[in-house]
């Protein structure tokens, strides 16, 4: 059987702290485990605002899954994931692209070569022609 790549991104309650938040991304990579499938990639986004309340709370914690699975897996998974109660919502869609690589805290260093970016001529500098 062929196995596909899902995207599966839900959000958890936002009173939870670090510890019960840590045993609900296990909780659900363990049903998708039960489920047959591979599990490829998890990453925590953190808390956001929501644009509409969900059970009377305006921000999630956001958690993004990669995983692969056979088509007809995804209707059960979907029922598993939303009887979770620490779970307000979730969503399975069919991967599109490979995960991106982990963003860096510094920007990258310019290649060897490249131009300068030059501070802000002053207004007697010679580069810039007067006007008449």
């Amino acid at each position: 059987m062929h196995l596909r790549s899902y995207d599966l991104v839900y959000i958890v309650r936002p009173d939870l702290d670090t510890e019960a938040m840590t045993a609900v991304v296990e909780r659900v990579n363990q049903r998708l485990a039960e489920q047959g499938t591979t599990v490829e990639h998890t990453e925590t986004w953190g808390k956001r605002r929501m644009a509409y309340p969900i059970q009377r709370y305006r921000e999630g914690h956001y958690v993004f899954v990669r995983f692969s699975a056979p088509g007809p897996a995804i209707p059960e998974i979907r029922r598993t994931i939303r009887i979770l109660e620490d779970v307000l919502r979730a969503s399975v869609t069919v991967a599109v692209g490979s995960i991106a690589p982990p963003k860096t805290s510094q920007p990258p260093a310019a290649p060897a070569g490249a131009p300068v970016p030059h501070p802000e001529a002053s207004p007697d500098s010679p580069a810039e022609s007067p006007r008449v």
